[in-house]
């Protein structure tokens, strides 16, 4: 089958190295220690759901659309994977979740320890928050990744808007320290609205809810839109 193939190519290059699985996860763990030191241990919960987010968009709207746009420059590469039996869909599926696997041992144990801080009633929050976030990215991550042609365009791109979405707003931070009146807003961005939830904030539990499931929702779309589109 076309996407396990795709799935285990991605999970063998990216595995194999100890050294790229810790340069992999350096920035966001760096992030937790600076938040906890600051703020004397009371935003770690935040900060730990910061970092999942960070992994998941991290993966999604950086490393797939580079490597995406990569494979255009390797053009053999890029032959092979397109002539494989299956929709494109399928493909690019297969490389979403191949290149996330790096990413699965630090979320696992990252909500391990913010199920242990808070209980298990976080497991539900912990995985909507990461199934309708890790849509989003790669949904993202597939359209610059189709639309942009220069690997460097890519690369500057994605750093930008993966900064933007998950360093100044409330992602590694709560929520509450915004005024009130911009805590709504603040929730429209999936980033915001996962780290809230995965970090056991309940003020504006349900707009949070709301706002990853509209944005799933028009994720799936886009997807069932490139599958019309190549039929």
């Amino acid at each position: 089958m076309t996407f396990l193939a795709i799935v285990e190519y991605y999970k063998s290059a990216l595995t194999k190295s100890k050294f790229s699985l810790f340069s992999f996860a350096i920035q966001p763990v760096s992030f937790i220690f600076i938040v906890y030191v600051i703020s004397g241990g009371r935003f770690l919960a935040s900060a730990m759901a910061g970092a999942m987010v960070s992994f998941i968009v991290g993966v999604g709207m950086a490393d797939l659309p580079i490597e995406l746009v990569g494979m255009k420059v390797r053009s053999k590469f890029y032959d092979i994977i397109m002539g494989l039996p299956g929709s494109t869909f399928e493909k690019m599926l297969g490389i979403s979740v191949g290149m996330s696997l790096p990413a699965l041992p630090y979320l696992v144990v990252l909500s391990a320890l913010l199920l242990a801080q808070s209980g298990a009633s976080l497991l539900a929050p912990l995985l909507l928050g990461g199934l309708t976030l890790w849509l989003w990215s790669v949904s993202v991550g597939m359209l610059m990744g189709a639309r942009i042609k220069e690997p460097l365009t890519v690369m500057r791109l994605s750093n930008v808007t993966v900064t933007l979405i998950t360093i100044f707003p409330p992602v590694y931070y709560p929520l509450a320290l915004l005024p009130e009146k911009v805590r709504p807003i603040a929730l429209l961005l999936p980033t915001v609205s996962a780290s809230h939830l995965m970090s056991g904030g309940r003020e504006y539990g349900t707009l949070a809810v709301a706002s990853l499931l509209l944005w799933a929702g028009l994720s799936l779309g886009l997807g069932i839109l490139m599958e019309m589109r190549e039929e």
